[in-house]
């Protein structure tokens, strides 16, 4: 049962970390050029409250 719940906890693991850098690359990739690496969407200022 020890073995079970390790490697259950391996693979939930894995697959969170894999799910955050899947994320992480989608933003990238969808926001700087890949070849000139300016940004694709028109700089936005930040309103301050």
């Amino acid at each position: 049962m020890l073995v079970e719940s390790e490697v259950l906890l391996s693979v939930l693991s894995g697959l969170t970390v894999g799910f955050l850098a899947g994320l992480f690359a989608f933003k990238v990739k969808s926001r700087w050029c890949p070849r000139c690496g300016s940004y694709t969407e028109p700089v936005r200022p930040t309103d301050r409250r």
